[in-house]
């Protein structure tokens, strides 16, 4: 298939591209595909080691370990060799048996062996005495190095001490192969955030795809939104990589810029990202307040305080639109313990509504939907909800006002489709007056809709996946293939990958 300048060129009716770094990507390939909401772009997310070396950094506890046994070992048979052969400066001994040839500095031995071992003593033959504390210094000084730099990669690699836990631990290799062994130290290379979340941003041309960018995110930021142009990409992180501050990161597809900024102090609660703005000018997030002193419903819930923020990428100014309420499960003990259950929020233009927020809970069927919280100038408005719930759906991706006065609520689907094992998604929708909720019509193509089929906005054309293993297994090949959409068949013919 020719190329010119990055783009592929095949059959108008079937267009694909090769995505990079193909061998570095983890788990199910490609986790999700989406198209931005005017279909001139293709946002593919997956999983991926971004290590140039990961096998080698995986051994980084190993080598700091054996770097400090060679260093002391390195001390312990030098200083036992010096103490067994002790030799006075300015004489020459012979260099295997350290017998003194009793010769003048600079003066070849009378004989050519030497008489205590036969030695021929030629230019390697024969060493020069010196004295005791320059021969501890040329083997002390580059062992003390090796062990410091061992120490210093060992540490670096290694996980501050906790308890037991079935993980992976140092040694890697002793781990994998003795079931028993203690699990209290374990290498910081198993952490999460070594694995990071690539999204490749695809342009749709007129006459085919090409790679706009690429961005990686951290582990943490699985769940992410696109501008409706697909000009920008937005996500909340909050794990050990930012000491666990609630923090709103961004990237600019086209520019291939990026910027990110602080929602609440480390340890203060759980961010969640939501959508955009109306406009699309300001990134909408959510921060659930943590704490011990929830107020609690009838029902034994907890309220939780959530903060509807908005952030404005070209600034970095954060403003917080109102308050919310998110839902928690557990107990009031003491001790305390609670669940924080899934909340999105999405941001108004009218004084009536300036946000909302919607509460959720998990449950073995998917997410229901328990709460909405409308957020007025004037007042805040809580309606409860029956519960209605997305089959198989293990999150909520993004929200959205509509005209008519609701709300579009969009699920992630734990489902997978059986050819290109992309993530699905549902919608539903909720009246802000009376908290009636409904599901996306079948022939919906706006928001939503086009992610749940990963059709373009105008229906014509539909994403899939084509990959190749080696033959160790190792991914050695991906990338995705656009096809049109057949009108009569109501399907999409995919091309041979």
């Amino acid at each position: 298939m020719p190329r010119e300048r990055g783009i592929q060129r095949p059959a108008p009716e079937a267009w694909s591209i090769d995505l990079p770094d193909a061998g570095s990507t983890w788990g199910t390939y490609i986790s999700e595909s989406r198209w931005s909401e005017d279909g001139s772009r293709i946002f593919v997310s997956r999983t991926v080691d971004p290590r140039v070396w990961p096998l080698l950094d995986a051994a980084r506890p190993d080598i700091g370990a054996l770097l400090v046994v060679a260093g002391v070992l390195a001390i312990i048979i030098g200083v036992a060799r010096i103490v067994r052969r002790p030799r006075i400066a300015g004489r020459s001994y012979c260099r295997r048996c350290n017998h003194d040839l009793n010769a003048m500095p600079g003066e070849r031995p009378s004989s050519p062996r030497c008489p205590e071992c036969g030695l021929p003593l030629d230019g390697r033959g024969v060493t020069a005495g010196r004295g005791r504390g320059l021969r501890m210094a040329r083997v002390g000084v580059p062992a003390l190095v090796t062990v410091g730099c061992g120490v210093a990669l060992f540490l670096t690699s290694i996980a501050p001490p906790q308890s037991r836990r079935l993980n992976s631990a140092w040694p890697v290799a002793a781990a994998s192969a003795v079931p028993n062994w203690p699990w209290w130290r374990r290498s910081t290379i198993d952490e999460p955030e070594r694995v990071k979340l690539r999204i490749d941003v695809i342009r749709v041309d007129a006459d085919g795809l090409r790679l706009e960018s690429s961005a990686i995110l951290a582990a943490s930021a699985q769940q992410w939104v696109a501008r409706a142009d697909g000009t920008a990409i937005a996500c909340v992180e909050c794990s050990p990589d930012t000491e666990w501050v609630p923090r709103v990161a961004w990237f600019d597809t086209v520019g291939d810029r990026g910027g990110s900024v602080d929602l609440a102090p480390a340890h203060a609660g759980f961010p969640a990202i939501c959508g955009w703005s109306p406009d699309d000018r300001e990134i909408v997030a959510l921060v659930q307040f943590t704490g011990s002193m929830f107020s609690t419903r009838d029902d034994g819930t907890a309220i939780v305080d959530t903060a509807v923020m908005a952030i404005d990428p070209a600034t970095g100014t954060v403003r917080t639109v109102g308050h919310g309420r998110g839902r928690a499960i557990g107990t009031a003990g003491p001790p305390a313990a609670w669940q924080n259950g899934p909340t999105v929020a999405a941001l108004g233009t009218d004084p009536r509504v300036r946000a909302v927020t919607v509460a959720a809970e998990q449950t073995n069927q998917g997410v229901a939907l328990r709460e909405l919280t409308v957020i007025g100038d004037a007042d805040v408005r809580v309606i409860p909800l029956a519960g209605e719930f997305a089959e198989d759906s293990w999150g909520i991706r993004r929200a959205w006002l509509t005209t008519d006065d609701r709300v579009g609520v969009e699920f992630t689907s734990s489902s997978f489709n059986s050819d290109d094992e992309l993530h699905g998604y549902s919608v539903r929708f909720i009246d802000l007056a009376t908290g009636a909720v409904s599901g996306a019509p079948s022939s919906m193509t706006t928001k939503g809709h086009a992610g749940a089929q990963r059709l373009s906005p105008d229906g014509s054309r539909r994403v899939g996946v084509k990959f190749d293993r080696s033959a160790s297994g190792k991914l050695s090949r991906l990338g995705i293939v656009v096809t049109t959409v057949d009108p009569a068949g109501g399907g999409a013919e995919r091309a041979a990958p």
